[in-house]
């Protein structure tokens, strides 16, 4: 008895499951193979002088780089960026005016595309698709979209310190040439250079008094009144001028770096392994879907069966047992 009740169930369900696995849309898998770079700043690793060990911008990344990749492969941003290139929204039958659109999207997203980190410290990029080149084209957009959105992420902070290096440079600027123009106005007087001069004039009028030449001391007493007059001017300009005229070449160099920085980003990753289009589907499985259909059919009744009998044995226990209580 229990054996045709069986066979019938899953037979039942072996034909249900080949006509559902036909029914269900085929999916094409497409793989892409990436290394992560090593993360630096630009202008350190390629500016700058490194007195040290030069850190090589063609090395592959460590298990950190790796998980920061990753990161930004699972970012929202590229799910949307993707889903709108390609309109998931109509291919993955997304209504994209719902209120739970993104939800819905990051629940198919996850069915049909994964990250895994391999054991080389490789990412692999696995998309699912219902046409083979779109899967690839995918695959590869998502590759391709890892830099820009690492660029954004790092972009804002690197923007600031460019407008905070540029400024800084343009008031060294302004300043340099601000005492440029005071220190040649003080030189217009007359004042070229106070300790010269001052030890110059002092031994001339030494000379002009032995002599009794009162016409040149007169001269040289103007000359000396005035350095007296300007030389601390002169001074004062002249150390503050240096001082910035040494600061240029730091605050330059700190300009160009925030500039490399902000303009010319170093890749995120290595490409290995192009996605490319494959025809073959790889799901639905058919015979594993009729399989695991059929086998479950098949416990889910012989469950029931079980129970069933059981339970009537057991009803039938309940009632002999009450009989012979009203017996008795």
């Amino acid at each position: 008895m229990w054996r045709k009740k069986l066979l019938i169930v899953s037979l039942t369900a072996a034909i249900i499951s080949i006509i559902v696995s036909f029914i269900v849309s085929p999916q094409y898998k497409a793989t892409a193979i990436v290394f992560p770079a090593r993360t630096f700043s630009v202008s350190k690793l390629l500016i700058e002088q490194n007195q040290g060990a030069q850190e090589d911008y063609m090395d592959l990344g460590d298990e950190d780089d790796a998980e920061k990749l990753l990161q930004i492969l699972n970012s929202s941003e590229i799910r949307i960026r993707i889903a709108d290139k390609y309109d998931l929204w109509t291919n993955w039958q997304i209504e994209k005016q719902s209120v739970y659109s993104q939800h819905y999207l990051k629940m198919k997203w996850e069915d049909m595309v994964s990250f895994k980190r391999t054991n080389f410290v490789s990412i692999k990029i696995e998309v699912y698709d219902y046409v083979a080149n779109r899967a690839a084209d995918i695959a590869n957009s998502i590759v391709a979209y890892a830099d820009s959105v690492k660029f954004k992420m790092t972009r804002e902070v690197a923007e600031q310190a460019l407008a905070i290096t540029r400024d800084e440079y343009n008031e060294t600027m302004h300043r340099i040439k601000e005492l440029e123009d005071s220190l040649q106005t003080i030189k217009e007087l007359g004042v070229l250079d106070t300790k010269e001069e001052v030890t110059a004039y002092s031994r001339s009028m030494a000379k002009a008094i032995e002599k009794g030449n009162e016409s040149a001391q007169k001269k040289l007493q103007e000359k000396l009144d005035v350095l007296k007059k300007y030389g601390t001017s002169y001074e004062n300009v002249h150390s503050n001028l240096k001082k910035y005229r040494m600061k240029y070449p730091i605050i330059k160099n700190k300009y160009d770096e925030a500039m490399v920085n902000y303009s010319r980003p170093l890749p995120s990753k290595f490409v290995v392994d192009k996605a490319t289009p494959n025809e073959k589907k790889e799901r639905p499985i058919r015979w594993l879907v009729v399989l695991v259909s059929t086998a479950s059919a098949f416990i889910l009744a012989l469950l029931y069966l079980l129970f069933t009998e059981r339970f009537a044995d057991f009803k039938k226990k309940m009632k002999l047992h009450i009989n012979s209580q009203n017996v008795d």
